[in-house]
């Protein structure tokens, strides 16, 4: 049977009887974040994680960094280049928006 499966599912990396089933009370935020996540990019996706952990952390790059498992360094580029993009980001430890962040 030639083409009923995914090229992934031949090379047995994924099949799709094996996709992860969550209980029925979950399916609502499952649903829901699906929709939250489907069609928007990695990078955009990536962007407001960081952001939303940084306010989370009320602007504590250490705390945050941690929390994402990146080094602060790796922190401190992204926020440069979401800050030269225009974004805004949370002043050290005051939560407070600022339009850029100097390292």
């Amino acid at each position: 049977m030639l083409g009923t499966q995914d090229p992934l599912e031949q090379q047995g990396f994924f099949d799709a009887r094996s996709a992860p089933s969550f209980p029925a009370e979950q399916e609502p935020i499952v649903d829901t974040l699906r929709r939250i996540l489907v069609g928007r990019t990695i990078a955009d996706v990536e962007r407001h994680l960081i952001l939303d952990t940084l306010a989370h952390c009320f602007g504590n790059r250490t705390h945050a960094a941690k929390i994402l498992g990146i080094s602060i360094r790796t922190l401190r580029n992204k926020l440069n280049e979401y800050a030269d993009e225009g974004t805004a980001i949370p002043a050290p430890q005051s939560g407070v928006a600022s339009a850029g962040y100097a390292a």
